[in-house]
């Protein structure tokens, strides 16, 4: 049954593929503050969670969580009109149709639409994939507007095509992203649309600066390297458990946690004992956010050696380095995407070429022996996170626009 239509305008439909997951715990701080500041949301998840996800932020979310595949399913006949009316009211529609219309993303927006029909003044997606493109179909079907947030996989990976995203930012009335970076790529495909300049915004993913806070000094164990992230190729962790050898082989004291799970982890695993460094480095699998604070609050140094992956996909924003820096924590990374709008390199830790563990090894020793410069690197660090990454300051920029952007109706 459609929601309560009344408040419409202000009721915002998030639209995600999976909801909730660990590694997204930013779209999570988001909605628990976009409701903080009064705004009624509730989750559309695509799909549902492969597992039960852990996540204390969740108990302090007041939005309803709905899976859009457990709906009623539409007819064969229904889909026929759903997809006929699309290509009606998308220009593109013939030209595109089997890339613009999947039966599958139809399906989804069809149970989407009638759920929403009479409760929503907007629908907003997190990542222009699948998410994205279901939402722009029931905004279609609907007439109602609809925004999204572009991350990185959704703008980079070999497998996005330009041309079905150019659709989605050109119908879309707000076009969010995490790094300016993004934003000029972002450009660079829409060349051409009207109103990109002004569509297309950017707002860093914000950090709960209650949650992640420096600790004492005395806290903090010496040598402790934590790196924080899902075990995908994207993150270089193959680059780090080298870096990790070749301080080994300097007679270099230090351990290291790697706090993640993913597909590389089995051949993580074999690199460790490859290298002889089972005393030294630990994969600790993935844990909640919460624990993640607690981590780095006895950390040295947090490491994120990020590479450009073979199919194109790139981190654009790790939220790991916001936290980390918002801990008082020096951070190694690479000088890739919107990594250098993060870490000023010199001043709230260091860039290095990524792929290189001769460099990266350099920076983390320099930063395990000289104390006084790690600290210094810290303070900058919790500076930088608290003008830039505050989550209240990032989510109230975003509930502006939101609410902001002409609500009307969306036009071909």
């Amino acid at each position: 049954m459609p929601l309560d239509p009344s408040s419409r305008s202000s009721r915002i439909a998030y639209v995600l593929k999976v909801f909730p997951r660990l590694s997204e715990t930013f779209v999570i701080n988001e909605i628990r503050e976009l409701e903080r500041q009064g705004v009624a949301v509730h989750v559309f998840s695509l799909h549902a969670p492969p597992a039960a996800v852990p996540h204390r932020l969740l108990h302090a979310l007041e939005a309803p969580i709905v899976q859009v595949d457990a709906l009623e399913r539409p007819s064969h006949k229904q889909l026929q009109r759903a997809t006929a009316l699309l290509t009606e009211r998308i220009a593109e529609g013939h030209d595109l149709a089997e890339r613009l219309f999947p039966k599958s993303y139809v399906r989804l927006a069809v149970q989407l639409a009638r759920f929403v029909e009479t409760g929503f003044g907007r629908l907003h997606a997190h990542f222009a994939s699948r998410a994205g493109h279901v939402a722009m179909l029931a905004s279609t079907l609907l007439g109602i507007p609809y925004s999204f947030t572009a991350h990185a996989k959704d703008i980079y990976h070999e497998e996005v095509d330009q041309e079905v995203l150019r659709v989605k930012m050109r119908l879309a009335t707000l076009v969010v992203t995490v790094s300016d970076f993004n934003r000029q790529t972002l450009l660079r495909i829409g060349r051409g649309i009207p109103g990109m300049e002004r569509k297309i915004v950017r707002d860093y993913n914000g950090i709960d600066l209650a949650l992640f806070h420096p600790a004492r000094a005395e806290d903090r164990l010496p040598g402790r390297i934590l790196a924080v992230g899902r075990l995908v190729e994207k993150k270089g962790f193959p680059v780090l458990i080298q870096a990790c050898d070749q301080l080994a082989r300097q007679g270099v004291p230090f351990t290291c946690e790697l706090i993640g799970s993913g597909d590389q982890e089995p051949a993580l695993r074999a690199l460790v004992r490859e290298r002889r460094l089972d005393d030294a480095v630990r994969l600790r699998g993935a844990v909640p956010v919460e624990q993640v604070a607690v981590e780095m609050r006895t950390a040295s140094v947090v490491v994120l050696p990020c590479v450009v992956a073979a199919d194109g996909n790139v981190d654009a924003l790790p939220t790991v380095l916001l936290e980390a820096m918002a801990c008082g924590l020096p951070v190694v990374s690479t000088a890739l995407s919107g990594i250098p709008e993060i870490v000023a390199d010199g001043e709230t830790g260091y860039l290095v070429p990524p792929g290189d563990p001769a460099a990266l090894a350099a920076a983390m020793r320099r930063l395990l022996e000289d104390c006084a410069l790690a600290e210094r690197l810290g303070r900058a660090g919790r500076e930088r996170a608290r003008d830039l990454f505050d989550l209240r300051t990032n989510v109230t920029r975003l509930r502006g626009w939101l609410t902001a952007v002409d609500a009307s109706r969306v036009s071909a």
